[in-house]
Order: structure tokens, then C-alpha cells, then sequence
């Protein structure tokens, strides 16, 4: 039951995600046989084409404006790391006293 559901989780998340790339080239491709000015100088044209998403356009009064103020707090912190000085007199004791063989090739 747990792979089936995983299964048509996992379709469900790709046709999720997949679906505005699809859907932007279907929407293209609506328009692949209209023909566009391609003039740089500035001049008017009629209407070429009337389509609601392609004349969609954000302006500035979705946009809400507020007065904003990014306050970053910082706090001194000290640290002092734990020192302690351990006196091992016999730490070497138990090493071999000559370095290992070197080959001189």
C-alpha cells in the first residue's frame, strides 16, 4: 500500500512542478504563427494580437509599499576555552626509541 502511495506521490509532484513549464510552450506555441514587428525605431502599431495572459503585466499598485527598518541585533559573547596543563612525564616512555627504516632508492 506505502509503494502505491509513493507511486501517485511522486506523479503528483511532477505534474506539479512540470506543468508551468508545459503549459508556458503550449501557450507559445498558440502564437508561433503570428507575425511581430521587428522595427527598433519608435513607432504605433494596432493591437497584434489580444491575449489576456500575454497582456498581463504587474504594475505598481499590487505592489504595497511600507516603512520598513532591518534592525540587526549583535550580542558581545566572550569565550574562554577550557586550558588545563597536563604534566605526562612519561608520555614517550612506551615509543620505539629509532624512526622506522627509510629506503633510499
Amino acid at each position: 500500500m506505502q509503494q502505491h502511495i509513493k507511486k501517485y506521490l511522486s506523479l503528483f509532484c511532477l505534474v506539479l512542478f512540470l506543468f508551468p513549464l508545459v503549459e508556458k510552450n503550449v501557450h507559445a506555441f498558440e502564437h508561433y504563427d503570428e507575425v511581430h514587428c521587428q522595427a527598433t525605431d519608435k513607432h504605433f502599431h494596432e493591437s497584434e494580437h489580444s491575449c489576456s495572459i500575454c497582456d498581463f503585466t504587474i504594475t505598481e499598485s499590487y505592489l504595497v509599499e511600507g516603512d520598513y527598518q532591518f534592525i540587526i541585533s549583535a550580542k558581545q559573547f566572550l569565550f574562554y576555552p577550557f586550558i588545563e596543563n597536563v604534566n605526562t612525564p612519561h608520555a614517550f616512555q612506551y615509543l620505539p626509541a629509532r624512526a622506522p627504516p627509510v629506503s633510499f632508492s
